[in-house]
């Protein structure tokens, strides 16, 4: 009676039995009124099937395109109805009032206010050491995802102010530190863990299957699932990692056996169909690649629910951020719109607290100089005590002070650079097998400014390894101009002395104090930091020493693989205004785009393993991505 549908259904969702599949439209037909004629009543089941395992169309052709009997999936084929489900939650999702946050004694928030509500796209910016990741954590301890140590050391118990989360609210949370149900799980396990009631009832359906006498139970377990969409959740969150490029073959792999960025997609598919209200993202594109970048920034400007991220990549904020909440002077400071605007807006900000200010100060200069002058005058000690006691009730604007100024470091190298700075010659890079096969003959000149880019994996720093002699290639010679200074920042960050204080380090090779505190200063590595031993530092501030250890050393060419990792948007800044600034040649490895098309000219793709070279960075980079 069903069997042309079931053959249907069997042809794009082979994880189901025939068996099964003809169980469940018995039972939709059966629970139909028998007074309905029985093909209204066929008629209705198959239409009841058709949208339950999601086919369309008299031939039960799906919109997705096919090859042969197999579906194509991508991020823009996901089913609709997953992203633009709205959030069940009406009122504001978070609201944080007057809140007061201190780190050992010292001060991070102070009356801080902050509102999400349900549809907001939020990027959370300020300076490393801010208080961004600690907001997040506070946020999450109180929601109950963070738990034990991690949620005792914020203290939630002895905060000044509130944190209110709304009832019942379903946070999706993406950090470098990804959370699995069980790291022992396969990923076909993984995603059961997301329906648990719904895995035990199908499993149960499954154990009766052969058992005659239990019709009356898988009955009752059908009606069941039927109720609550099991079977479609089921299919759903089978296939929902297909979309994102997850294979059938990877399902029975351990969810640890995935690559990084896997790992981060199959997270991402787990908030999807398990129907958060909001997804709070915590430095998502730190070690992603361009093509993983670009896949989460599409994934977030089609989720429809509120996100809250923190991130240093300005492009990535452009392009999937409506609001800016920066953390700066203690405060939380909101801008309605995105990071381009919200440059703007803090300048202007910034140019009328400074006119307020300087008319204030003026104010109290011409009120005070005429108390000064006229005190000892009777005639005029009425006049003199009415301006004392209005001075006395004014409040008093403090000068602000403009954190988008950046202090900016400039290089100029030590002579004047041939015109051929490297030649690379028949060169194939390898790491214990052949990765990159170069052009027969590269030519690097000295105003060249090369970014590469590539799939993670794809032998970008091996390939800038082996141009700096540190890995032999398979084939061919790299040859650098002998009398230049190279600077190279993965080097140097490799070759730390980490017992050292800061500025014993960076005091070995370079006696000037006075350069020392310049490139320090305008990397906001404070003078009253520099006797701190290297290996209490974070990951940010290590970075910051070996890019002021590189930079002190005047290179005739820069070479930097990731020079912009753990660094915040200001200090990005300070190193996109250098790189801007210096003449000759350097060689970039990095995903940050805004970096990148600020200070290129050249474009090197490593992609199928070879290295393809272009000119016009921004216009093959928009062709090829």
């Amino acid at each position: 009676m069903f069997q042309e549908i079931i053959d249907e259904i069997l042809a794009q969702h082979d994880e189901f039995s025939g068996q099964e599949l003809e169980e469940i439209a018995q039972a939709y037909f059966d629970e139909i009124s028998p007074k309905i004629k029985e093909e209204t009543r066929i008629k209705r089941t198959v239409k009841y099937m058709r949208s339950e395992f999601e086919l369309t169309g008299d031939t039960g052709q799906d919109i997705v395109k096919e090859i042969g009997a197999n579906k194509q999936y991508w991020l823009e084929t996901i089913p609709k109805h997953l992203f633009e489900g709205k959030s069940a939650i009406a009122s504001s999702l978070i609201d944080i009032q007057n809140l007061s946050k201190s780190i050992w004694a010292e001060p991070l928030l102070v009356n801080a206010n902050l509102k999400i509500n349900t549809n907001d796209k939020v990027a959370l910016i300020g300076k490393n050491g801010a208080g961004k990741t600690t907001l997040l954590k506070m946020i999450l301890a109180k929601a109950g995802i963070l738990q034990g140590a991690q949620a005792e050391v914020l203290d939630l118990e002895n905060i000044d102010g509130s944190i209110e989360l709304a009832s019942g609210i379903k946070i999706g949370y993406l950090s470098q530190d990804l959370f699995w149900s069980d790291s022992r799980n396969t990923l076909k396990q993984e995603m059961a863990s997301i329906f648990p009631d719904i895995t035990q009832k199908i499993e149960k359906l499954h154990s009766l299957s052969d058992d005659a006498e239990a019709w009356e139970e898988r009955e009752r377990l059908n009606k069941q699932l039927i109720e609550c969409d099991g079977f479609k959740k089921d299919i759903l969150r089978q296939e929902i990692l297909r979309y994102f490029g997850i294979t059938d073959d990877q399902l029975d792999f351990n969810v640890l056996m995935l690559s990084g960025w896997e790992q981060t997609k199959v997270q991402i598919a787990k908030f999807l169909i398990s129907e958060v209200d909001i997804l709070i993202l915590d430095e998502p594109t730190n070690h992603l690649d361009i093509d993983g970048i670009i896949f989460l920034e599409k994934f977030c400007q089609v989720w429809k629910k509120a996100i809250v991220s923190i991130s240093h990549d300005v492009q990535f904020i452009n392009h999937t951020c409506k609001r800016i909440a920066e953390i700066s002077g203690k405060q939380i400071h909101t801008y309605a719109g995105n990071y381009d605007f919200y440059i703007t807006e803090k300048q202007e900000r910034y140019d009328k607290q400074m006119r307020d200010f300087t008319n204030q100060q003026r104010e109290i200069e011409t009120q005070e100089a005429y108390i000064n002058r006229f005190r000892a005058n009777s005639a005029k000690a009425a006049s003199v005590q009415s301006r004392i006691k209005a001075l006395d009730k004014v409040e008093r604007l403090q000068k602000p002070e403009n954190e988008t100024t950046a202090k900016f470091i400039t290089l100029q190298p030590n002579l004047r650079l041939p015109e051929v700075i490297m030649k690379l010659q028949d060169i194939i890079v390898w790491y214990d097998y052949p990765l990159v096969v170069l052009p027969e003959f590269i030519e690097v000149h000295k105003q060249d400014k090369i970014w590469i880019i590539g799939k993670n994996g794809a032998g970008k720093t091996t390939l800038l390894k082996t141009i700096l002699w540190e890995l032999p290639a398979l084939s061919g010679a790299s040859q650098i101009h002998p009398a230049l200074r190279v600077g190279s920042y993965g080097q140097v960050l490799e070759w730390l002395d980490t017992s050292m204080s800061i500025i014993a380090e960076l005091a070995k090779e370079h006696e000037n104090q006075q350069d020392i505190r310049t490139m320090l200063g305008g990397l906001l590595i404070t003078w009253d930091k520099v006797e701190q031993v290297i290996s209490t530092l974070s990951g940010w501030e290590r970075a910051k020493v070996a890019l002021t250890k590189m930079l002190l050393a005047r290179p005739d060419i820069i070479i930097m693989d990731e020079p912009t990792n753990h660094l915040d948007i200001h200090s990005k800044e300070v190193i996109k205004h250098m790189l801007k600034s210096f003449e000759w040649t350097t060689l970039i490895v990095s995903h940050d785009r805004d970096l990148l098309e600020s200070v290129s000219n050249k474009l090197w793709l490593i992609k199928d393993q070879t290295l393809s070279l272009y000119d016009e960075p921004e216009k093959w980079f928009e062709e090829i991505y």
